[in-house]
């Protein structure tokens, strides 16, 4: 059972991971992030609800609830991916990547600051690490590599809120596929005010760029999703966390491969820096569970 959630939960990462270089490739259609990420959400609300069926899941929620879904998913969600996917017009994948995933690290400044937890001397070394990993990708003498740079690190900031928000709003006491089905809604919605009170909408006029958007969903917000939850479920949220390591990694790769993206040793050198000081952390923090 455990090899079995350690494969979706690769397969999931790997998904992840190879959806920037697809974000992309829609761009060329002349797609910008908000829209895509509208359409991403749009088109997975009908089959998350089948795969809530098939789960025999219950919809209702509190009212508090929904107060924390709406501000969760507008904040955590929709500004997250819309952020993200704007930086990839501005620095390569795989730096885009690496820089999000400094959010375990924001979520341990989070819940220090605001929720008084223990600073703890391995934590601060993390820390450390992780802001001199964030340093080797400043590049001095261009514009856009720093609206990229600040894009991709404020989605790993805003996602932080997402985990917590979650957490401690008790929003995980619900089934995960009934959680994406709310957020799709809210992102969704969310976008479809935002892009049209800003005439943000690019809307292409042949059926192909729909198609590549209703692939894009079905890879990250259905199957990806479903699969690292399963993981999760088979795992442990510990150990899907330190395999979900595979998604910056693939990144890498796909960029390299499908995008002929430049690898410089110091962002190799600052990867190993973040990608270190996230895995140190989760393992420490696995740990600390199992002894409570």
């Amino acid at each position: 059972m455990r090899a079995k959630g350690a494969f979706f939960t690769i397969v999931s990462a790997v998904l992840f991971g190879v959806t920037p270089a697809f974000a992309k490739l829609i761009y060329a259609d002349g797609i910008n992030s908000s829209t895509l990420v509208f359409f991403r959400n749009l088109f997975a609300i009908i089959p998350l609800f089948f795969l809530c069926r098939v789960q025999h899941c219950r919809f209702r929620i509190t009212l508090r609830q929904g107060i924390h879904l709406i501000l969760a998913g507008i904040i955590g969600q929709s500004i997250t991916a819309v952020m993200l996917y704007t930086s990839y017009n501005y620095i390569p994948i795989a730096t885009a990547t690496t820089l999000h995933f400094f959010y375990p690290i924001f979520i341990t400044l989070i819940c220090v600051i605001f929720f008084h937890d223990h600073l703890t001397m391995i934590k601060l070394i993390a820390l450390i690490s992780a802001t001199c990993g964030v340093a080797c990708f400043v590049e001095g003498g261009s514009g856009d590599n720093m609206i990229g740079f600040s894009l991709a690190l404020s989605s790993g900031f805003t996602f932080a809120y997402y985990m917590v928000a979650v957490e401690k709003s008790g929003l995980n006491q619900l089934h995960p596929f009934v959680i994406t089905f709310y957020f799709s809604i809210v992102v969704s919605l969310s976008l479809l005010l935002y892009n049209w009170g800003t005439n943000q909408f690019t809307l292409p006029s042949e059926m192909l760029p729909y198609l590549k958007m209703a692939l894009f969903a079905l890879f990250t917000s259905v199957t990806a999703m479903g699969l690292l939850q399963i993981g999760i479920r088979s795992l442990g949220a510990g150990d899907a966390a330190i395999l979900c390591m595979f998604e910056p990694l693939t990144s890498f790769v796909s960029g390299i491969l499908f995008l002929h993206e430049e690898l410089t040793l110091i962002k190799v050198l600052g990867s190993i820096l973040i990608l270190g000081a996230v895995t140190f952390l989760i393992l420490m923090n696995r740990r600390a569970a199992q002894k409570t």
